[in-house]
């Protein structure tokens, strides 16, 4: 803060801290004189003891407060001078001690209050100021901050406190997002940015920040593009290396796995794996059979590791009073267990066995003692062979709202609808579009997840409160499914899938073309000239007309479109002739189903000889095209866990199936002058004809559909992904029908034919990419579930026999032409866990994000509002 220089109050202060120095000393001689030379009690030497030190004290506070005041730290130079004045007694020797820290307390005072002034402060300055004036009416630096305060020149009256503390939270976070600029931390940077526009929404270097941070991720992906580009092309030209088999010198060891550690599972391996050597029974109790096999069990546990885990745990239970009578008497008869006796008391006559494992001699027990035994997750318990059911107990659990969803049943609709049989027709058999089913009931929800049906369970959801009633065993899998719901964090899963396609054409050809007029050779009776085209591909004179200025070269006709004659390589394939596309393209491009010419190559270059009458020219054809085709479809979709996600970016394609052949009149005579809409007029009379009509449609969606299934795991970082994405395009109709034609004649009378009817059958070519997998993935990362490499090579040698196999002059009786087309097509799929803001859970390191901004926790620091102002 500017402080105004104050030449009196120095100077008084510095000479009352002169005369200050010497008072404990007078303090000292003063009282020494009192009591007329005697002794001083013990009381008064206490006090006197207790003041010397309070007066330390508030020396010492004296001086920690000028050096606070010193370094502008006023706040606390107030405090420490204000601490000073308490401790410093109250005698007439210090009065000009506690004048010189009155006057330092209304300068610090004086200089908060201006400091308050400018954060906007303005009860506390006026509070501070009021302070030093009633101690001080005549205090001009405590009235001139008052002056500055009613000023509204000087002081803002719209400023506040919170404006200053957003003021400085505004400066930090852009001095923090352009260093995290500057390190290429773009999401940090950022997240400061958002931070800064939630203070000031208006804040201009905020947006022009993130303008900078989204072209500086813009180059990345640019060059990411590139690199992309790239590696999948020379995936291509990896393909072709066959790789060599490793050699294994040890055998792999499969058996890694370890069984369960807990539960029911747990206990069914151990009923298998312990072994009994020797079991001797006779006229023994289940009592003492079971401590028998509890002991043992401890003694032959061998895989089990830790002493407090090994053996099985038994329990003997009674029947319950409620069973039936009936069911009891006759198993009582029976010489079995009766409705109230105890199962411990019953007796096995004789049972001898050796090495049987101990599931095997817990059967042989219940079977001579009709009991049964059930495993449960922590022991087994033997209960009467009558007894069928278990206790039914009632409990409410507190659930969320979304508690089915969450745990896996939500009721999304399909997005599916039943396709209309006539799609122009209206009414009930319209498509109606996605619609969203029913939510289960929670009772069939529960049972997905592993309650078992028991007779008279039930269980009700009513708003946030579940009550059930069930056994014991199916209400404690209850109480762990709802903590497994409550506990967690609304979490869903957002899902990017990549369709990546790259593509390149490459297209060399290097070929040569002779025409060689007659000439002769001896007296014009022997002559030398060029040979015909036959089955090979025609040239035109566009070809080579306009090669050589003002020189008409025999063979070459000047009308337009007229083939050319002597040629010597006119079996060389060039153009289109050496490349061609055998596919559906092919068949789309040319939906008439005409024949399609084939032009050569281009000539580049041209040489004329001539040769007493005639001439030779020579035309040189060469091609070299690159061509790269990329597409990339990002289809993304947010679901909850367990819950199934669909998007459609679509549009209903309603293509014919089905034609009605057409309709042809029975016969035509007379001349025909034409035929107009449809029909034919044929000596003054009209001849309706129908073309093909189509009579039943289909619906097709083109574009974009996905569908996915995530499944979160407990470590909120693995996640399970069933999905489906598809990819429809619509590429275009081959025309299946031939036109319908007629032979007629002209007016003159000359034959011809008609065409009655195009006849067109048209049928759509869709293209699809599609994947329908399962996978598990980690949050935030990217894998590649898919992908098609390809490549066509077409290799084009031709050559003219005998002057083709020349040295080096062979070379120009020669054509080459190479054509290579890669493709690679890599499907991606991102996953990655967000919280109910959007918000991932992880940051780009991995590491849990906690609330947006600069630091973790969202706080800001508290190390002054504002820095000091400069003298």
């Amino acid at each position: 803060m500017q402080k105004t220089p104050n030449n009196r109050t120095c100077k008084t202060a510095a000479t009352l801290m002169a005369l200050a120095a010497v008072m404990p000393v007078t303090l000292t001689v003063a009282n020494a004189g009192e009591g007329g030379g005697g002794g001083y009690s013990s009381l008064a030497q206490k006090e006197m003891i207790r003041r010397q030190n309070a007066v330390s004290d508030a020396d010492r506070l004296l001086a920690e407060g000028r050096e606070a005041y010193a370094k502008e730290k006023y706040q606390e130079a107030v405090g420490k001078y204000k601490e000073a004045l308490g401790v410093l007694p109250d005698a007439p020797m210090v009065e000009d001690r506690r004048k010189v820290l009155v006057q330092h307390l209304a300068d610090a005072s004086t200089a908060l209050a201006d400091s308050y002034r400018r954060m906007g402060k303005y009860d506390e300055a006026r509070a501070l100021t009021a302070d030093v004036l009633v101690h001080d009416e005549g205090n001009v630096d405590a009235k001139r901050v008052n002056e500055w305060l009613d000023d509204p020149i000087r002081t803002n009256p719209a400023l506040t406190y919170e404006h200053t503390e957003n003021v400085d939270t505004v400066r930090r976070h852009l001095y923090l997002a352009e260093g995290a600029y500057n390190l290429g931390k773009y999401d940090d940077a950022f997240g400061h940015y958002e931070t800064v526009i939630r203070t000031d929404r208006f804040n201009k270097a905020a947006r022009r920040g993130m303008e900078r941070v989204a072209q500086a991720k813009a180059d990345y992906y640019r060059a990411a593009y590139d690199h992309t580009r790239a590696e999948l092309l020379a995936q291509v030209d990896a393909a072709w290396e066959l790789a060599v088999p490793p050699i294994i010198t040890q055998p792999l060891d499969t058996n890694t796995q370890n069984g369960p550690t807990t539960g029911t599972q747990y206990i069914l391996e151990k009923l298998r794996d312990i072994t009994i050597p020797i079991i001797d029974f006779e006229d023994t109790s289940v009592e003492e059979a079971i401590d028998f096999l509890r002991l043992r069990s401890r003694e032959l546990d061998v895989k089990e590791t830790d002493p407090s885990r090994k053996g099985i745990n038994f329990v003997v239970r009674k029947p319950r009073a409620g069973a039936s009578g009936d069911a009891a008497l006759d198993a009582d008869a029976a010489g079995g267990l009766g409705a109230t006796a105890d199962p411990g008391a019953l007796r096995i006559k004789e049972l001898r066995l050796r090495n049987v494992p101990l599931a095997e001699a817990l059967k042989y027990i219940c079977d001579a003692t009709r009991l049964r035994y059930k495993v449960d997750e922590y022991a087994v318990t033997l209960v009467p062979g009558t007894e069928t059911d278990e206790d039914l107990f009632t409990r409410s659990f507190s659930v969320p709202p979304d508690f089915i969803a969450r745990l896996g049943g939500g009721g999304g609709g399909d997005g599916a609808a039943a396709p209309d049989a006539d799609p122009f027709g209206g009414g009930d058999g319209a498509a109606a579009g996605a619609s969203l089913k029913a939510r289960p009931k929670i009772a069939d929800v529960l049972k997905e997840k592993g309650v078992t049906d028991v007779p008279g369970a039930s269980a009700t959801l009513t708003g946030s409160s579940l009550v059930v009633r069930n056994t014991p065993t199916n209400i404690d899998l209850i109480e762990s499914l709802v903590e497994s719901v409550v506990q967690g964090t609304p979490k869903q899963v957002k899902i990017s899938t990549k369709f990546v396609e790259i593509s390149q054409e490459n297209t060399d050809e290097l070929g040569f073309d002779w025409i060689v007029s007659p000439f002769g050779l001896s007296a014009n009776s022997v002559f030398l000239g060029g040979g015909t085209i036959g089955s090979g591909q025609t040239r035109t004179n566009a070809d080579f007309i306009g090669t050589v200025a003002q020189t008409t070269i025999p063979g070459v006709p000047a009308a337009t479109g007229t083939n050319v004659t002597d040629i010597v390589t006119g079996g060389l394939r060039s153009g289109d002739g050496a490349i061609n596309r055998n596919n559906i393209d092919a068949v789309l491009n040319n939906p008439n189903r005409t024949a399609q010419s084939a032009s050569p190559a281009p000539g580049i270059a041209a040489l004329t000889g001539l040769f007493s009458d005639g001439q030779v020219q020579l035309i040189m054809r060469g091609l070299a095209q690159k061509k790269g085709t990329d597409l990339m479809t990002a289809p993304s979709v947010t679901a909850r866990s367990t819950e199934k996600a669909t998007i459609e970016i679509i549009r209903e394609f309603i293509y014919p199936t089905e034609y009605e052949p057409p309709e042809l009149p029975n016969s035509i005579g007379g001349s025909v002058s034409g035929g107009l809409g449809g029909g034919l007029s044929s000596g003054g009379g009209i001849f309706p004809v129908t073309p093909a009509t189509p009579t039943s449609f289909e619906t097709r969606n083109t574009g974009v559909t996905l569908e996915i299934e995530p499944t979160i795991g407990g470590n909120d970082f693995v996640i399970d992904l069933r999905f489906a994405p598809d990819i429809v395009e619509f590429e275009g109709f081959v025309n299946y029908g031939s036109p319908i034609q007629s032979p007629a004649t002209d007016f003159l009378g000359n034959p011809t034919t008609v065409t009655i009817t195009e006849n067109r059958i048209e049928m759509p070519v869709f293209s699809s990419r599609r994947v329908t997998t399962a996978l598990t993935i980690y949050d935030g990362y990217t894998v590649a579930v898919g992908g098609l490499m390809r490549e066509d090579v077409q290799t084009v040698e031709d050559k003219v026999p005998v002057f083709g196999d020349l040295p080096i002059v062979g070379r120009l009786f020669q054509t080459k032409a190479e054509n290579r087309i890669k493709s690679n097509l890599i499907i991606f799929v991102t996953a990655q866990i967000i919280d109910a803001g959007g918000k991932p859970l992880r940051d780009s390191s991995g590491n849990l994000t906690g609330t947006a901004g600069g630091t973790a926790d969202g706080a800001v620091s508290t190390d002054g509002v504002l820095p000091p102002i400069s003298q």
